[in-house]
């Protein structure tokens, strides 16, 4: 059950950074330096997968801590 949530939040990381990797492309783009391309969408799509990132990786700290807790039980 852990492996497929960590799985799961592996995914979330990655889809995150991709986001992110995409945004900063848009912003760096040759419109967006000239002004004419919206850069306000792609700032506020990189602080959504900011966050996407963090959440993801809150989920597999979550997991190694309740993991972490059963073996010192079980110990």
């Amino acid at each position: 059950m852990s492996d497929a949530i960590t799985a799961i939040a592996q995914t979330g990381i990655q889809q995150g950074l991709n986001g992110i990797k995409k945004n900063a492309s848009q912003l760096a783009s040759k419109a967006a330096m000239e002004g004419k391309a919206d850069i306000m969408t792609p700032v506020v799509e990189m602080k959504m997968n900011k966050y996407q990132v963090l959440a993801s990786g809150k989920v597999i700290e979550t997991v190694d801590e309740m993991l972490g807790a059963l073996l010192n039980e079980k110990v």
